[in-house]
């Protein structure tokens, strides 16, 4: 998840079916309830960590969909994991790597489905999707 639990996206939809997609998918997600904050004729306001969930199942399509709704990404922000890590290990483990980063493909896969911007309707990244963490028993 990103840092900021608060920050917004906005998705516009290139593709007329976006919109459609977007309101199946917050019905059958089962990670957690995704919460649309506004809606345009072709577009809809989210968090950036339910737009990360919806984008990152957006990106596979109709034939991942079925197992993509029952997955979740985000659980963690990078802080929180490590954390969690440091909490529950202390002392009897190093952390030697902590990365996180937006998988390769991703905006290409996307850019020809939506644009992506802030609330201030500035051009957006996309979150994060992957955390790489190497943890060293001490």
């Amino acid at each position: 998840m990103t840092e900021d639990k608060e920050e917004v996206r906005r998705i516009r939809f290139k593709d007329p079916d976006g919109m459609a997609f977007l309101g199946r998918y917050v019905r059958d997600f089962k990670g957690r309830q995704i919460e649309i904050l506004e809606i345009e004729k072709d577009a809809a306001v989210l968090y950036a960590n339910d737009a990360m969930e919806f984008l990152y199942t957006y990106t596979w399509g109709e034939e991942a969909y079925p197992h993509e709704v029952q997955e979740q990404f985000g659980y963690f922000t990078p802080s929180e994991f490590r954390a969690c890590i440091e909490n529950e290990l202390g002392g009897r483990a190093n952390i030697l790597v902590f990365e996180h980063y937006l998988q390769e493909g991703y905006e290409e896969h996307l850019s020809p489905k939506i644009e992506l911007t802030d609330v201030n309707g500035e051009e957006a990244t996309l979150p994060d999707s992957t955390c790489f963490i190497v943890i060293e028993k001490r």
